[in-house]
């Protein structure tokens, strides 16, 4: 009867997350980091105060390199300040590896043909900055069920990728884990009353669209923001 809560944690904490842990020193990684990792999911997971997980194993099959792999988000352009919906634009990044040369990368981007017309602004970031803005800190204590808690691990962005997310003037309200963009003001004001909830957030941003880059060979770290104009 338990199994399917089972094989959705253990996805929570296996199968959906391939992380890196970056060492502050030449020496290898502390194994505190992925301890650390690790126990920060446990607790959100424990933390629930619906239902009662129920564990049956950990798996947790990783490599040890004796090198430095992150790199800095030092910058990201578009050669465009205009652009219309349905368009394609190309975003360039630069990563800069530890002690290494600068990454120059072209990533295309597609103009949903439902963006509004006026500014429409572009994060280039890393995954746990997207994953803040997106879900909100864990420190804030959102106490949501099993399930939705699950969900939102398992929606965690992987940090060794550039995410490109297209950011709209429209509000976006989030209850527990699902996503409803694009809300109308009057729509808002009728949800207004839950504002209170702890598992509803709202922002003034609707994310319309989210590309990243393939796996990199490097932690990323770093965020940049560009804004177009759609006409």
């Amino acid at each position: 009867m338990k199994r399917p809560q089972a094989r959705s944690i253990a996805a929570a904490t296996d199968e959906h997350d391939h992380r890196r842990f970056p060492s502050p020193l030449a020496a290898p990684p502390d194994a505190s980091q992925l301890g650390g990792n690790l126990g920060e999911r446990f607790s959100r997971i424990y933390d629930n105060p619906y239902n009662v997980p129920t564990i049956h194993g950990v798996q947790l099959d990783f490599d040890l390199l004796r090198e430095r792999r992150w790199a800095r988000l030092e910058g990201a352009r578009t050669d465009v300040t205009e652009a219309r919906p349905g368009d394609e634009i190309t975003i360039e990044t630069l990563l800069r590896p530890y002690r290494g040369e600068l990454i120059l990368q072209q990533i295309p981007i597609h103009i949903p043909t439902s963006t509004s017309k006026g500014p429409l602004r572009i994060l280039v970031s890393d995954g746990e900055t997207l994953d803040r803005i997106r879900h909100g800190s864990p420190a804030l204590g959102r106490k949501l069920d099993l399930a939705s808690t699950i969900a939102l691990l398992n929606k965690q962005h992987v940090n060794n990728r550039v995410f490109v997310s297209l950011l709209e003037a429209d509000p976006e309200a989030r209850v527990a884990d699902k996503v409803m963009p694009t809300l109308p003001i009057s729509i808002m004001n009728v949800m207004d009353g839950m504002r209170g909830n702890q598992e509803m957030l709202v922002s003034g941003e609707s994310n319309v669209d989210e590309t990243a880059t393939a796996p990199l060979d490097y932690v990323v770290s770093g965020a940049q923001l560009l804004t177009v104009t759609v006409k």
